[in-house]
């Protein structure tokens, strides 16, 4: 026959499940982002090297729209900040989720050594 757990240990168990899901969709999105970010830094590079008055073309939809240099580089400096605030923002839950992670691995391990008597709640 098999035992069931108690339910606080199935509870946290469930909790800790749902934010390995959270981390690794969190961490997904960090890669996106970052790849996004280096796409960026990789075009503003290469707009440096070019004139002032080059031609300059940028799609929008389906239709390619002329666009000086400066209003290139102001636009992709945009994108730029804005995913590094992403990136800041994801980097922060990524470092949250994992210590939240870590803390009830800890307490399930407790738990279960302990034969999940007289178990500390607080989760």
């Amino acid at each position: 026959m098999v035992e069931r757990l108690p339910p606080e240990v199935e509870a946290k168990y469930t909790k800790y499940l749902k934010l390995r899901e959270t981390l690794s969709v969190v961490m997904r999105e960090k890669a996106t982002v970052e790849a996004g970010l280096a796409e960026v830094e990789s075009v503003l590079k290469e707009l440096e090297g070019l004139p002032e008055d080059a031609e300059l073309y940028r799609l929008t939809g389906f239709v390619l729209v002329k666009k000086s240099k400066n209003e290139v580089v102001e636009d992709l400096n945009k994108r730029k900040e804005d995913l590094e605030l992403k990136l800041k923002v994801l980097k922060s839950q990524e470092e949250h989720l994992k210590k939240e992670l870590e803390r009830i691995e800890s307490e399930l391990r407790r738990l279960l050594q302990g034969g999940a008597v007289g178990g500390a709640k607080g989760a």
